[in-house]
């Protein structure tokens, strides 16, 4: 499979179209996040989405919570164009960033109090050392008891429990109708080649929280489902 390609607008929109079908998980980790978010929700904070993408996630998080003010950022103008036209009855509400990621040192935000943030499928993209400094910086960012959520793709680190791994992506394909188990590979190297393949850099559950303890949070899984997870940190002081 070929590295994504997310400056393509013929890419970009063929994954808003048909992202799901492989993760099927993503609406229910994304509704738990919304969740979270909504039941702490304080009037007149923002939340900041690093990697927001076609605005998919901001268009349900203002229909969830309907007095949210969002931050995005991204680096592809496709992307982005997507997300302009899906969030054009929100525009007062939301403001887009452009800017890469594996650069995050370099962002310069709008000045608000942050509540929030927020990084959907994103953030595996990154270095290891990529993904420490964007924890430090996601950090400096949410005001005192801010919460950081990630959901993202982890890393199968266990070549002794693939066919495990493999039965649960075979399920998902029987219960969602989703594409999953024939594009992770036939066995674990074959899955690790693919995924280098696709420009991913997924790491796995416990290096992610090890990695926001360092910056500083409190953190936990808060949904934990085959090879794609919700974590969850507090910002403390």
């Amino acid at each position: 499979m070929p590295i994504q390609d997310w400056k393509d607008a013929a890419h970009a929109a063929g994954w808003d179209a048909q992202g799901d079908k492989t993760n099927p998980t993503r609406q229910e980790q994304l509704d738990i996040l919304l969740s979270v978010m909504a039941d702490a929700y304080q009037p007149g904070k923002w939340t900041l989405d690093l990697g927001f993408g076609s605005g998919l996630v901001e268009k349900m998080i203002f229909d969830r919570i309907p007095q949210a003010n969002v931050v995005g950022v991204d680096s592809s103008r496709e992307m982005m164009a997507l997300a302009a036209e899906r969030l054009t009855p929100y525009v007062e509400r939301y403001q887009a960033v452009e800017h890469d990621l594996a650069q995050i040192e370099s962002l310069i935000l709008p000045e608000h109090p942050y509540q929030f943030a927020i990084s959907i499928q994103a953030l595996h993209h990154l270095t290891p050392d990529e993904m420490q400094t964007a924890y430090r910086f996601i950090y400096s960012v949410l005001e005192p008891g801010g919460l950081f959520l990630l959901v993202d793709r982890m890393r199968v680190e266990t070549p002794g429990l693939w066919s495990a791994v493999q039965s649960v992506w075979a399920r998902q394909d029987r219960v969602y109708e989703s594409m999953i188990k024939d594009r992770e590979g036939a066995n674990f190297a074959e899955h690790e080649q693919i995924v280098r393949g696709r420009g991913d850099l997924p790491m796995g559950p416990e290096q992610h929280l090890s990695w926001m303890r360092d910056a500083g949070f409190e953190a936990a899984i808060l949904h934990l489902h085959g090879n794609r997870a919700l974590i969850a940190g507090r910002k403390l002081s």
